[in-house]
């Protein structure tokens, strides 16, 4: 699936920053940008557009007051700003993501994988996230994602159908995953929750395989598994 999307900013190069990242992305289509924001409004309630990228601080009206309105349209959208004051009223008005100015690659992909995860469930559709492994981009459905492990600046993905490796952290993959499936049990590993088959007193099990399980993680994982109270 393709997500469209537009950017309204009142600054042509924090635009021009933004398709530069999207062009690197095969699931999203930045369909229009817009310098005045009364114009990219007119264009989202016409057009329709499942994400929206909004500068805050801008002449005529602001983000926050252009998200206000477009929010009973069920639209996704993330900040982008400069300024880190907004960051509390951006998360009150339900933003996907914030995105302070100026922000790398790395950043604005994680923020793109939680907004298209979000869009997919709007939409009904089986939830998944994109990996780049090395030049390729692989879409991998949550519901096959068995684990995640780290190994030095590296993480390998692993799925039903084999393993990808990508350059993230762990906090970063945490970040673009449900937290109600996905839960770090070691500082090198991260499992999908429905996946376990059994759980031990260091150790769970996935497919055959088992996973290292830390101590400082047990009592919360026995929780979580174990509906306990």
């Amino acid at each position: 699936m393709l997500i469209t999307a537009v950017a309204i900013d009142d600054e042509l190069p924090a635009l021009g920053i933004i398709q530069k990242y999207i062009e690197k992305v095969p699931f999203i289509h930045l369909e229009k940008t817009f310098t005045d924001p009364r114009e990219g409004l007119a264009y989202i309630f016409e057009k329709q557009p499942d994400l929206i990228f909004l500068d805050i601080n801008m002449p005529g009206m602001k983000g926050t007051e252009l998200a206000k309105i477009i929010q009973p349209l069920g639209k996704s959208f993330i900040f982008t700003t400069a300024h880190s004051e907004f960051a509390l009223q951006g998360y009150e008005l339900q933003a996907m993501d914030y995105l302070l100015k100026p922000f790398g690659f790395d950043r604005f992909l994680t923020a793109i994988n939680r907004a298209f995860q979000e869009i997919l469930r709007k939409k009904g559709e089986e939830t998944s996230v994109f990996f780049k492994d090395s030049y390729d981009w692989i879409r991998v459905n949550l519901s096959e994602l068995k684990y995640v492990k780290s190994e030095g600046n590296l993480l390998f993905i692993h799925t039903k159908e084999g393993t990808i490796s990508t350059r993230m952290s762990i906090p970063e993959i945490l970040s673009m995953l449900p937290s109600e499936i996905f839960m770090r049990i070691h500082k090198s590993y991260v499992v999908n929750l429905k996946s376990v088959e059994k759980l031990e007193k260091h150790q769970v099990t996935i497919k055959g395989e088992t996973i290292p399980l830390a101590n400082s993680y047990r009592e919360l994982v026995e929780k979580r598994l174990l509906k306990k109270p």
